[in-house]
């Protein structure tokens, strides 16, 4: 099964849970949930399933970098299936499931529970965010 065929069931499908979803330009499935933006990944293996949750948290000096790096490596040992990682620029934090599946319907049956373990694995991250900066920032102020 190629892609355009992955795509399109996983396009009716959501379209039947009631998200609205769209392809991009890329050929990604684009769609919202709670008011975030995910997108389904385009791949050639069928088996392969990919949920990104893209640039939830900006960076903006080498400091966040350094604790995001952290705070990323954290959140994702924290919580099963998801990954939280810094982006190639390392100016982002994203967020992704992926997931092994006998065939590209399976992750059907998992979808809710994915965009949860992302919402728990951002969440994470977050805390983990706040509380490395609130450590950070005094010790910048103290010099």
């Amino acid at each position: 099964m190629g892609w355009t065929e992955i795509r399109d069931l996983h396009v009716e499908f959501l379209a039947e849970q009631g998200f609205r979803p769209k392809v991009d330009d890329e050929g990604d499935i684009h769609f919202r949930y709670e008011g975030r933006h995910h997108f389904i990944m385009e791949t050639p293996d069928e088996h392969y399933f990919h949920l990104l949750f893209p640039n939830f948290f900006p960076l903006s000096n080498e400091a966040e970098v350094e604790e995001a790096a952290l705070a990323a490596s954290a959140a994702s040992r924290a919580t099963k299936v998801a990954k939280v990682y810094l982006n190639p620029a390392q100016d982002n934090v994203s967020a992704s499931v992926e997931l092994l599946v006998g065939e590209p319907a399976d992750v059907h049956a998992h979808l809710l529970r994915c965009l949860g373990i992302i919402g728990t694995a951002t969440g994470k991250f977050l805390e983990e965010m706040s509380a490395r900066l609130a450590v950070v920032a005094p010790a910048e102020n103290a010099s």
